[in-house]
């Protein structure tokens, strides 16, 4: 993963008094989620350092955003609550996490999650990786985005763990800030979301209502939700005339392309790719993704409910025969 480190030297007494882990707040189980977008921030904040991150990145982009809370509130001493983290991380080393309050039923809607907590001794917060831990398989297929709070430990640590945590995810830049970068915060979330070529319209763009299927050859049958753009409308308007088959293959590992033998209108804007996302390239070639890449793109849709594991198994190794039909 690619990272942005905003590293400042601080005292390490500061080490997790920068960020600890919240007790109070929203996002316990069976919060109301809303339907503002594609995305959604979850993070956990003592201090409230990496709560202002999360806050910053759910103004930037309409996300949804919800606090990961501990199942018993962190103890006011801060000696305390150093010593309950240490023991926590020792026996999450064992294969004991600690309880949550917070749950999620699924993350179907999302497109990316961005994951913020705080670093306890070089490690993600422990409540953070107990939510992920419950919540591996939800969020399998899914691009995340990691953002912490330090007094002077790198993220490096904390990166894998959150990759042997939830390893079928798909993970993109992280973010790294300290109590001396924090001042500037609104501005380098801004540049680390361009440099990740998200904005608002992309995270935001309206899903239409228009399902098609995609059949693999001697395989699996999937089904896709398309953008509402011109560009799928066009290809509902072909794929009403007739089914439309698609001879792929395999490049950089991280896609199948294919031209369609027909030309449909480009809409192409920066765009940041995930596993199942379809794409139209140069206004004729048709791609699904099964990893991330980044580049000017149209984008179509994405395959509905698919794991970055499950989707590479059925479109297999080499070259691939896909058929694009309407759902019915």
């Amino acid at each position: 993963m690619r990272r942005i480190f905003l590293i400042q030297m601080m005292l390490s007494a500061a080490l997790v008094s920068t960020a600890s882990c919240t007790a109070v707040g929203p996002g316990t189980d069976g919060q109301e989620q809303s339907e503002s977008g594609s995305c959604i921030v979850l993070y956990c904040s003592r201090t409230g350092n990496t709560e202002r991150m999360a806050q910053a990145i759910s103004t930037a982009l309409g996300c949804d955003m919800i606090e990961v809370v501990p199942d018993t509130p962190y103890e006011d001493d801060y000696n305390a609550m150093l010593d309950r983290a240490g023991a926590e991380l020792a026996a999450i080393e064992q294969g004991d996490y600690p309880a949550v309050a917070t749950s999620v039923e699924n993350f179907d809607t999302y497109d990316i999650v961005f994951v913020g907590y705080p670093i306890w001794y070089g490690h993600m917060a422990t409540p953070m990786q107990a939510f992920l831990h419950e919540h591996a398989d939800l969020l399998a297929g899914k691009r995340i985005a990691l953002f912490a709070s330090s007094g002077s430990s790198g993220i490096g640590t904390s990166e894998r763990d959150a990759a042997s945590l939830v390893p079928d995810a798909v993970f993109t830049e992280s973010l790294l800030l300290t109590s001396s970068s924090l001042n500037s915060m609104e501005s380098l979330v801004s540049v680390w979301l361009e440099e990740m070529q998200i904005s608002d319209n992309q995270i935001n763009a309206d899903m239409g209502n228009n399902k098609i299927r995609l059949t693999v050859e001697g395989g699996r049958t999937f089904t896709a939700t398309l953008v509402d753009n011109t560009s799928a409308q066009a290809l509902v308007e072909q794929l009403a005339k007739g089914d439309i088959t698609v001879d792929m293959e395999e490049y950089a590992d991280m896609e199948k392309v294919g031209t369609l033998g027909i030309s449909l209108p480009r809409n192409d804007r920066p765009t940041t790719t995930g596993p199942g996302d379809l794409i139209l390239y140069q206004g004729h070639n048709f791609v699904i993704y099964y990893d991330t890449n980044s580049w000017n793109f149209t984008r179509l849709g994405k395959i509905d409910n698919i794991s970055q594991t499950e989707l590479k198994a059925a479109l297999g190794e080499g070259d691939v025969r896909v058929t694009l039909s309407l759902e019915d």
